[in-house]
């Protein structure tokens, strides 16, 4: 592994080994006190859960990676389903998946372009959540709406146990990981999270970065909420809302630092792992849904105080929004 990945690409691989570990052990721990997790069922809808937040979770680790955060991404999911529902395709599929891309590069380039002109990302995301959120109910104002027969089919195909559009979002993420990882893009990435000041003066392209991530944010949320729509069968324009708080603590959980510049999107696959194991063990056990909302909840506010403990500071833009221990106070612009 150290003859094919750079030095940076191993250092940035250390803080996953912990969320690996833990979530190995509970997944072993669960299999062996559960009768129902080791089901091919209960296995098949663990998986289905995990690949729309694996697709998302790596948009957002992208932008997390730059130093900010995408509040629209919840939005964009929900957009997507009702676009795959809608009447606005020809009845294949072909331009309701068109459609789809479309309008997830279109907002997510439209966030970028924003944060890049210098608003601060959580200003920009939310603004534009709230405008796609009402697009989609401009479109169906309730869940319904109908999937075409032959996309539903692609998006429902599995192969025993496991489906098609786990294995599809997995190799996503693993693509996305060797993106940010391997090469000039994705240095200059990482370059724009440790200190975009620093990056503009060695003569980095930071604005075409920031945009680019922020579309391949979209783009991803977008194809997580087509995802979705397999495991639904039909359009919601509420449906995405988790998402966002789940994407970034699958982000979190995953060892990207949440000032950016540290962290591989590797992490992300045992951080999306652990959320959806604690939905399903909920589920056989019977728990009410919004309990899993308070644990989720729970589980990030745990994720924020072990790094505000490990003396990091959140900073989002520039912005200082939780100090670290033993932070000094800003004496000067943020970085």
């Amino acid at each position: 592994m150290s003859a094919v990945l750079g030095a940076t690409t191993r250092a940035n691989l250390k803080p996953t080994i912990p969320i690996w570990i833990v979530t190995i052990l509970a997944v072993v721990v669960a299999f062996a006190v559960s009768t129902p997790f080791r089901t091919g069922t209960n296995a098949s809808s663990l998986l289905l859960g995990m690949a729309p937040l694996l697709l998302v979770a790596a948009g957002q680790g992208i932008v997390i990676l730059t130093g900010g955060i995408d509040l629209s991404v919840g939005s964009v999911v929900s957009l997507a389903t009702v676009i795959t529902a809608s009447s606005l395709g020809d009845g294949s599929g072909t331009l309701n998946v068109a459609l789809v891309v479309v309008a997830g590069v279109v907002i997510g380039t439209a966030n970028g372009v924003g944060v890049a002109a210098g608003i601060n990302p959580l200003v920009m995301t939310l603004a534009t959540m709230g405008i796609v959120k009402g697009g989609a109910l401009l479109i169906m104002d309730s869940p319904g709406g109908t999937v075409p027969a032959s996309l539903l089919e692609g998006l429902t195909w599995s192969f025993g146990s496991v489906p098609l559009t786990f294995l599809i979002s997995l190799g996503v993420v693993v693509v996305a990981w060797l993106l940010t990882s391997e090469t000039r893009f994705g240095h200059t990435l990482y370059a724009v999270g440790h200190s975009g000041i620093g990056a503009r003066r060695a003569a980095l392209r930071t604005n075409r970065t920031l945009i680019v991530a922020y579309a391949l944010s979209g783009l991803l949320a977008s194809l997580g909420g087509l995802v979705l729509v397999g495991r639904v069968f039909s359009g919601d324009p509420l449906i995405g809302d988790a998402f966002s708080l789940d994407s970034i603590t699958a982000v979190l959980l995953g060892g990207i630092a949440v000032v950016g510049g540290r962290g591989a999107l590797l992490g992300i696959i045992p951080g999306v792992l652990l959320l959806a194991l604690v939905d399903n063990l909920l589920n056989l056990a019977g728990v009410f849904s919004y309990y899993q909302y308070i644990t989720k909840g729970m589980i990030l506010i745990v994720a924020l105080a072990l790094y505000n403990a490990a003396g990091g500071e959140l900073k989002i833009g520039g912005v200082r929004l939780l100090p670290g221990r033993g932070s000094k106070p800003d004496a000067g612009a943020p970085a």
